[in-house]
């Protein structure tokens, strides 16, 4: 009886359990801070393909709602700035990951791939 207990939960129990790093695609909106040349850039050819350092750490570098300010404040020197919103359903879940920056820091998204015009649900003029 014992093991048909456990043949019928354990299987349940497995299918409950939620992978916080694998499902960061259940975020409804990520944000990306941008120049105004690289959102220039971003509606002329409707692909973003990644700041410069997006491109040397292979990933693009994204936000969720309660970051992207700090970044903002600590990455960008520039006085006007462009705060574009993601819909994370239009992301590839496949290549979308969340990571900490370093050890035992904090978790950001991370996209690895390029992000579609399409995929941009509003954007925000920032200036400081």
């Amino acid at each position: 009886m014992k093991r048909i207990f456990w043949l019928i939960v354990f299987p349940l129990l497995a299918a409950c359990q939620v992978n916080h790093k694998n499902d960061a695609y259940m975020e409804n909106r990520f944000f990306k801070v941008l120049t105004p040349t690289q959102w220039q850039n971003f509606q002329s050819e409707r692909v973003f393909l990644g700041s410069e350092l997006d491109q040397q750490d292979g990933f693009i570098h994204l936000s969720l709602q309660s970051q992207w300010n700090r970044i903002w404040q600590k990455f960008f020197n520039a006085d006007e700035c462009y705060l574009i919103e993601i819909d994370g359903s239009s992301l590839n879940p496949e290549i979308l990951k969340i990571e900490a920056n370093r050890p035992g820091g904090e978790e950001y998204p991370h996209y690895y791939g390029n992000i579609l015009l399409s995929s941009v649900i509003a954007h925000q003029h920032l200036t400081k």
